[in-house]
């Protein structure tokens, strides 16, 4: 699944520096390989159907989980199974085929993402009147240092009709979008969505925190900077992300999960063979500096936003989920944008000395707590549109 369309690299003839120049000289995009297929970077429209008819669900559970499949994830990978055959609940489990080992070798993130999933869920049964009752871990929690693939994540009991009223953030969960593009650098966050990011936090037993000002976001953009660095001169982390790049409207429509990448450029150059997502960047190499360049959008924002808990347990982290996805819900409210930048949290031996130095510099201590979702947030430049997804069929189980 996840290697579906790279293998075909490795087959392409490799294109003159010089003929490659002839090509974009010329003005005239080819759809060498099926690659390019014109110039729009619009995503296929099969892939982004479920942000438009989540609502048309009429089954309160499908409702549920019309919207929770839109919930943000690590690396798009959509780790959920839902089990509906018991009336009145749903079982989430954890997708074993769809974790990141090398990356999030403890599935951590993951399960952040599925916290995120079961608060939309809650969010969306409450707009039909129906409270949930959720129980995390209903078999038994994973060990804390092991994938927790094919984990019965929760199990959500349905209440009775009437039993819950409508949560005002309901409305943005079709609109919120990660913005990956430039932020503004000179707008400040409203007050008072720092203040409901706060309310939000501490209803989850959480702690949160926004750092502001150049003097203070200086030392986090060098860390994460460093860690992105780490992340991509690291064969088996940057492979575990290339293998997942899915270049171009037809992969995309494809897989429907991943990183998209629908630019003009990349797609072009990936269709004559110049770019090879499974080439590890080198340091000292033009590679690394063309990746490294990537990275210059992701320093700029009014601040960024961190989420921790008093532990690193598995329902803290269920929890932060919950947590951070009412957080860009109100940031969206708010006309706010926000975009995760992890890399600095994550659990590989090689990131480490950065997880270190983003915890104190966040003044956390990992040893009696942790930081488990960092974003920027801000104002950006330009709009983002949704990210793929795959269908509601694709996740159930009955």
């Amino acid at each position: 699944m996840k290697d579906q369309n790279m293998n075909s690299l490795t087959h392409k003839r490799p294109v003159s520096r010089r003929r490659f120049i002839r090509l974009l000289g010329g003005g005239i995009v080819l759809a060498a390989g099926g690659a390019v297929t014109g110039c729009s970077t619009a995503l296929p429209a099969a892939a982004v159907q479920p942000w438009q008819n989540a609502d048309a669900e009429s089954d309160p559970r499908r409702f549920m989980l019309a919207h929770a499949l839109l919930a943000p994830n690590p690396h798009n990978r959509q780790p959920w199974i839902a089990d509906l055959t018991e009336p009145g609940r749903i079982h989430l489990m954890c997708d074993g085929t769809r974790l990141l080992p090398e990356t999030d070798p403890f599935g951590r993130q993951i399960l952040v993402g599925c916290g995120a999933f079961v608060e939309l869920a809650v969010i969306a049964a409450a707009q039909r009147g129906l409270s949930v009752s959720v129980v995390n871990f209903p078999l038994g929690v994973p060990a804390s240092n092991e994938l927790p693939k094919g984990t019965r994540v929760a199990t959500l009991t349905l209440g009775a009709p009437g039993s819950a009223a409508a949560d005002p953030l309901f409305d943005q969960i079709v609109r919120r979008h990660t913005n990956k593009t430039a932020y503004a650098s000179d707008r400040p966050l409203p007050i008072a969505l720092t203040v409901a990011w706060a309310d939000t936090a501490r209803d989850f037993g959480l702690r949160t925190g926004v750092v502001a000002g150049d003097a203070a976001m200086a030392p986090i953009r060098r860390i994460t900077r460093e860690s992105y660095e780490i992340e991509c001169l690291t064969p088996r982390t940057w492979l575990e992300s290339a293998r997942l790049m899915r270049i171009g409207p037809d992969q995309i429509a494809a897989h429907r999960d991943g990183i998209s990448i629908n630019a003009t450029m990349p797609r072009l150059m990936y269709a004559v063979g110049m770019f090879d997502p499974m080439a590890v960047p080198e340091r000292g190499a033009s590679s690394l500096q063309r990746v490294m360049d990537r990275w210059a959008p992701f320093e700029t924002g009014s601040g960024y936003l961190w989420l921790a808990g008093e532990d690193n347990a598995r329902t803290t982290q269920l929890k932060a989920g919950r947590a951070y996805v009412r957080q860009q819900l109100q940031a969206t409210a708010a006309g706010v944008d926000m975009h995760p930048l992890s890399q600095a949290l994550q659990e590989f031996p090689e990131v480490r000395p950065s997880f270190e130095a983003l915890h104190r510099a966040l003044g956390v201590d990992p040893a009696s707590g942790a930081v488990q979702m960092m974003a920027r947030a801000g104002y950006a430049l330009a709009p983002a549109g949704p990210s793929p997804r795959r269908d509601l069929a694709s996740i159930l189980r009955a």
